[in-house]
């Protein structure tokens, strides 16, 4: 299929281009030393908090380079709800929330160096969206052309909107190993699957020495129909059937790691349907976010991708 842009706005033939996103909102903490991390001790240092959750991410990124989005997530009763309300209205991402007690929550300890060491998630709440609320949005899924998921959400949700919507272009975030195995039911629903070499490698169980590019072939094998491994600064890889592409990253000087993985994505969903260079351009979303404290950069736009040199 061709897509174009027109007047900043991406379309298919005379239709703009719909992507729905479906998973957590978050509310970010991170936690930096001062000094040299010390694990087991008590180290001085400072927090910063900023909204986040791996759809919430991606859904964000996406509306900031101009694809008309929904976000389909849980909002609490809470300071979150109203921060997330504010933040999608800004970057003008329309919003389907269910109403639970509280926003979760996720808490990241940095290194001196700014990488993520170790985190705890607070994400029982995604459990409250279940297949009767999807259903109840029939109309929203209906109209979207790509629809994406991660794996925060429920297996049976997950399931059933892969095999209710098997015509739209199903993309995946893995999210991590604890989680990965949810999506080997729906292996063959899946368009586009994203994960890093550690997901990959955990999902796949295969040997450790396997190569990137038969790691890829691995989930090609069980019916998906495209896959992008990320490898932190060796870059990352796209694998499908007739095709294997590899890219590097620059160095750069790193902020923040969290949120990076999502603007890849997107950066990836946004090229794809604009017929560019998914690799050049996740790649570009991930350097441009990871110069940023936050999660999602407010910087970015498709100006700002179209700056960055790789």
């Amino acid at each position: 299929m061709k897509y174009h842009l027109k007047n900043g706005k991406i379309y298919l033939g005379d239709k703009m281009k719909k992507v729905l996103v479906v998973g957590e909102s978050v509310i970010d903490v991170f936690a930096y030393p001062r000094e040299k991390l010390i694990l087991g001790d008590s180290n001085p240092g400072y927090l910063k908090r900023s909204l986040g959750g791996v759809a919430r991410n991606i859904a964000e990124n996406l509306a900031r380079l101009d694809v008309d989005t929904t976000l389909f997530t849980v909002l609490g009763k809470d300071e979150g709800r109203r921060w997330i309300m504010t933040s999608a209205q800004n970057a003008r991402l329309k919003l389907s929330a269910i109403t639970v007690e509280q926003t979760p929550s996720y808490i990241s300890i940095q290194n001196e160096v700014n990488d993520h060491v170790v985190s705890i998630a607070l994400m029982d709440e995604i459990e409250m969206l279940d297949v009767e609320d999807v259903k109840k949005r029939e109309n929203i899924f209906g109209k979207s052309d790509i629809i994406v998921l991660e794996t925060n959400l429920r297996q049976d949700v997950l399931e059933y909107i892969a095999k209710t919507y098997q015509q739209k272009d199903i993309y995946v975030d893995l999210i991590s190993c604890q989680k990965a195995n949810k999506v080997k039911a729906i292996y063959p629903y899946i368009r586009t699957l994203k994960m890093n070499l550690l997901e990959a490698k955990y999902l796949a169980n295969l040997a450790d020495d396997i190569s990137d590019e038969n790691l890829g072939k691995y989930f090609i094998s069980k019916g998906v129909k495209e896959v992008y491994i990320t490898k932190g600064n060796e870059g990352s890889i796209f694998v499908s059937p007739d095709e294997v592409k590899h890219i590097k990253t620059n160095v750069i000087d790193v902020k923040n790691t969290a949120g990076a993985g999502d603007a890849y994505f997107a950066g990836v969903i946004y090229a794809e349907i604009n017929n560019l260079d998914p690799l050049v351009f996740g790649t570009k979303a991930a350097l441009l976010t990871l110069q940023d404290e936050k999660a999602v950069s407010e910087d970015l736009s498709i100006e700002k991708l179209n700056e960055i040199n790789i």
